[in-house]
């Protein structure tokens, strides 16, 4: 089984959002999830400014059927691809998708990694995307040998 990872950015429609934004997020993660949990997809999403940026891994098809799905949200424009490549493990394995705000720009001023997304999120590179997902997964990993520990 061939792994997979994706990740890009796009801008956000505003005027095509239904819903209050806090809304609009929790009833997109919920749709996101339940599809993600079917396909085999894991994943995180940043919400930056006025943009999304997504990092979507698993088997081949089912990432870029994703990544298709995005493609056709109204919601989103200008999606630009950042990284696309067979992978050899998932930084989110255990994720159907992981989010994270960073629009209050607190975690950006704790941990310098996360900066460059903030302060120019039409131009994150691939080195920049992968440093700040690195981080989250690295975080991820951290919490759940803390719960094993404990046994939770």
């Amino acid at each position: 089984m061939e792994l997979y990872r994706a990740c890009y950015r796009s801008k956000i429609r505003w005027d095509k959002m239904h819903l209050p934004l806090p809304d609009e997020i929790d009833r997109t993660l919920l749709r996101i999830r339940r599809i993600n949990r079917k396909a085999g997809v894991t994943g995180a999403l940043l919400l930056v400014d006025q943009h999304i940026v997504q990092i979507l891994e698993g088997q081949t098809g089912q990432v870029l059927d994703t990544v298709y799905c995005v493609m056709n949200d109204p919601r989103l424009h200008d999606i630009e691809g950042i990284i696309h490549e067979p992978v050899d493990f998932r930084l989110f394995p255990n994720s159907l998708m992981f989010f994270r705000d960073l629009t209050d720009g607190i975690a950006a001023s704790k941990h310098a990694v996360l900066r460059p997304l903030l302060d120019h999120p039409g131009e994150v590179t691939r080195e920049e995307a992968s440093r700040a997902f690195g981080h989250f997964a690295t975080e991820l990993q951290e919490g759940r040998l803390t719960n094993d520990m404990l046994m939770i």
